[in-house]
């Protein structure tokens, strides 16, 4: 029996590996390679604050700033393209993730397909899709709403499928060995379970179409990013801080309900 009085001994750290060190050694030797390739200087961190432009950021004119036109209008436009597209991209998404999930798709083939295309797509970066959809479609909110659901669907079907992976499969077995169709038994045996991350996924993803389409609007694609481009060209600083300013803030209030609601859900 052992004797409580008796201090255990502490446990004895891990001497480092060579390896560990040779690992560490390529990577610090590639990051200077890499900054010395794309002429990275130090100096940039302090000389940037010299810049004569950050006198155009002050004062900003607020009279400008709090109007319709200028700011609310071009707001609720980029809302509505965040609530369309995150809508449009992750009902789509829902279907095309359990085809992607090794544990609910039906078979090998629609697996592939369904894997090779989505990776196609998730290739793409938004700010090109915006770019395309706006030379194919035309100036204004419907092409970054368009843009902005190939986006949603491709995070969406990325991070939901893993969720479908990890899923208790013993549910879905008790479904198909009492005779239910691959459909029936996935909704009985499967949805139930990951429909709570379901919900949370697209709440995240709301939040970062707000972000993104703030970011699509400099391409023409709508909202107030077309504002904020629109000023940019005029070298009107002081708007665009004011703007910047507002979109932080609902930004922050809707990320603080987002936050909130997923963890009552997770």
């Amino acid at each position: 029996m052992n004797d409580p009085t008796k201090t255990s001994e502490r446990p004895v750290k891990p001497k480092p590996r060579a390896r560990s060190f040779l690992i560490a050694l390529v990577l610090l030797v590639l990051t200077f390679w890499a900054a010395v390739k794309v002429s990275f200087d130090l100096s940039t961190f302090w000389e940037v604050w010299s810049n004569p432009i950050w006198s155009k950021f002050w004062p900003i004119p607020w009279d400008w700033v709090f109007t319709k036109e200028n700011t609310f209008d071009p707001l609720i436009e980029t809302l509505q393209i965040a609530v369309a597209s995150t809508l449009l991209g992750c009902l789509v998404a829902l279907p095309v993730s359990f085809a992607m999930s090794s544990l609910t798709t039906p078979n090998k083939v629609v697996y592939f397909i369904s894997k090779t295309i989505m990776n196609l797509v998730r290739a793409v970066p938004d700010l090109f899709w915006a770019k395309l959809l706006v030379t194919a479609i035309g100036i204004g909110a419907f092409a970054g709403a368009w843009s902005l659901s190939i986006f949603s669907l491709a995070v969406m079907v990325k991070l939901f499928s893993e969720t479908v992976d990890a899923a208790d499969p013993r549910p879905l077995e008790a479904a198909r060995s009492s005779g239910a169709r691959h459909l029936p038994a996935v909704k009985t045996g499967v949805f139930p379970t990951v429909f709570p991350s379901y919900v949370a996924y697209s709440l995240y993803i709301f939040e970062l179409n707000i972000r993104a389409s703030v970011v699509l609007g400099l391409v023409g694609a709508g909202g107030v990013g077309r504002v904020i481009e629109t000023q940019r060209q005029f070298f009107r600083f002081d708007r665009i801080l004011g703007l910047l300013i507002i979109i932080f803030g609902i930004v922050w209030v809707i990320e603080q309900i987002s936050v909130s609601l997923r963890k009552r859900l997770v």
